[in-house]
Formats: structure tokens, C-alpha cells, sequence
């Protein structure tokens, strides 16, 4: 089976951190910590190398702390395809508050990268289509890239016969949809703030209220660009639509350790069923059994428990 190329230009070391209680305005003491190799596409790829598959992972990086990267890539058997952008990684920041049951995040954002990052990576991609039979861009680009950049890559990559999957939001997801998306994965805040103006979804809200008029506005974009839309909402149930229409799946309830990460293993147990031949709903109960067991490890992206 040909590999799956995971592109992600934003990535990140994740410092996830750990407190009985936090008290803002205090000082706080934490009573475990772990750094690792972050960011969505780090995450998608990592969990599908624990699955068995193999990775590439088509990304920029720069400064100071690229071996670091390298070599945690390395460890999770993380194929890199990268360029120098000539702009840090940058550290983004999770707090647990072990009494609450919360999870906090704390997002660094990046500096622009370097203004020939754009054509470089473009190559990298071209150069990569002939390995891989699957695509999956998912997570925002850094500034400084072409906003047809994800359009260009899924039309060069549906030309040459390719499954491509996003879990993106916004312009590049509406700007790449003409060119034949097999199947987008975003939560449902992304896809309201997408597709639905002026309606606002909180990413843990359930939102039954809204749901014809989802189903509606899924149905009107299969029936435009023939793409599979499956939209996580937490904890609460799946909502998907593709070939016969729209159905929902439950999520199994779980005390989650670290809620980081969840999103992008379901996106690389759909990407790994779809990559193998499963249908749509088969794919996606693969996907949440992958978030799922994210959701009960501290790791952010993993699926093995750490």
C-alpha cells in the first residue's frame, strides 16, 4: 500500500502541562510536564504510523530547534519532507487542571514564513504525489504562503488520480472544494463559521437546535462538488453526509485525560479505512475509536497510551 502524505504548515512543539489545581494570578506549580512534536498534521501522521501505515509529512521548518524536530519525528516513525522557512517553530501550551477535569490551551502564534517557502514547498509536493495514494491537509497555513496554495494542491493532486482529505476551514476549504475534495473533516464550529454566516457554534456545543439547518447546507454542498462532509461536534455524536445522505454515529462518553490531539486522530483512523478500501461509515468508526483512545493519554496525537 502506498504511503499517505499528511501536509500540515504550522507546526509546533506541544508543552503539555499538568496541575492539581491552576489559579490564574498565582503561582502555579505543575506535577508532570512532556514536550512533543505537535501540530495537526504531526499528530495525523504519528497516529498513522501507530496504525501500521506509513507517513509522509510535508511541512516548512527553521530556526534554532529544527533537529529537535527532526529527531522527534524520527522517534515516531515520521517520514519529514520539509524546507527551511527561516522562521522558529513555534511552542504551543496545554494546561490540565486535574481537579476540574479541564483542558487549557495556550496557542503561540507563528512568524511568516520566508517568501521563497511557497515555490519550495510546492516542489516538495509535486515530487511527493508519486508515493503516496492518499492526501490529507489538514490545520491553518502559516502566513506568508499563496491562499491558492491548498486549492492548487488538491487540483494537482485530483488530476493525478489521488484521494485527498481535508480538515481545513474557511477560504482554503471553499476555495478547494470545485476541484473534487473526496472528504472534509472539520468540527462543527469550523464548518458553521465556513458555510453558515452569522450562526456561532462553541466547539463543545451540542447544537441539536441547528441541525436541520446543517443537514440542509451538507446536502446542497454534496450535491454541488459530490464531497463527503463528516463533522465532529466533541462529545456529542457525529454528524456525516455522503453516498446515501446524512447520518449520525454516537461518540462513547470517556473521562479524557488530554483532549488535545483528538480531532486529528480521528482524521488518521478515517484517512488509514479510506486509504485500505473501507466505506465512508466504517472509516469513521475507526476514526473515533482513534480519538477516543487519544483522549485517554496525556500525549497529544497518539493513540498507544503515554
Amino acid at each position: 500500500m502506498n504511503a499517505i502524505l499528511v501536509i500540515c504548515l504550522n507546526p509546533t512543539f506541544q508543552r503539555t502541562m499538568v496541575f492539581d489545581t491552576f489559579l490564574e494570578g498565582e503561582v502555579n506549580r505543575c506535577t508532570h510536564y512532556r514536550l512533543d512534536a505537535s501540530g495537526k498534521g504531526v499528530n495525523v501522521a504519528r497516529v498513522i504510523a501507530e496504525l501500521g501505515g506509513e507517513a509522509i509529512h510535508l511541512t516548512h521548518l527553521g530556526g534554532p530547534r529544527t533537529r529537535e524536530m527532526l529527531d522527534m519525528l524520527a522517534e515516531d516513525g515520521i517520514e519529514p519532507l520539509w524546507t527551511d522557512s527561516e522562521s522558529p517553530i513555534r511552542t504551543c501550551t496545554t494546561i490540565i487542571n486535574s481537579s476540574r477535569g479541564t483542558t487549557t490551551e495556550l496557542v503561540e502564534e507563528p512568524a511568516p514564513v520566508a517568501l521563497q517557502t511557497d515555490g519550495k514547498i510546492r516542489e516538495l509536493f509535486t515530487q511527493a504525489l508519486g508515493r503516496v495514494s492518499t492526501v490529507v491537509i489538514s490545520g491553518t497555513r502559516t502566513a506568508g504562503y499563496s491562499p491558492n496554495l491548498y486549492p492548487d494542491f488538491v487540483r494537482e493532486a485530483k488530476a493525478a488520480g489521488k484521494r485527498v482529505i481535508l480538515d481545513v476551514k474557511g477560504h482554503d476549504l471553499e476555495r478547494s472544494l470545485p476541484f473534487g475534495v473526496d472528504v472534509v473533516k472539520p468540527n462543527l464550529s469550523e464548518f458553521v463559521a465556513t458555510f453558515m454566516p452569522g450562526t456561532r457554534v462553541l466547539e463543545q456545543q451540542d447544537s441539536h437546535e441547528i441541525k436541520d439547518e446543517v443537514i440542509k447546507r451538507l446536502g446542497q454542498l454534496y450535491d454541488a462538488y459530490g464531497t463527503s462532509f463528516v463533522l465532529t461536534r466533541g462529545a456529542f455524536s457525529v454528524w456525516a453526509y455522503g453516498d446515501p445522505g446524512f447520518f449520525e454515529l454516537p461518540v462513547e462518553q470517556v473521562r479524557a485525560v488530554n483532549t488535545i490531539g483528538c480531532g486529528d486522530a480521528v482524521t488518521a483512523g478515517m484517512a488509514c479505512e479510506l486509504h485500505r478500501g473501507s466505506v465512508l461509515a466504517e472509516a469513521i468508526d475507526k476514526g473515533l475509536a482513534c480519538g477516543k483512545a487519544n483522549a485517554l493519554t496525556l500525549r497529544p496525537g497518539t493513540i498507544l497510551g503515554a
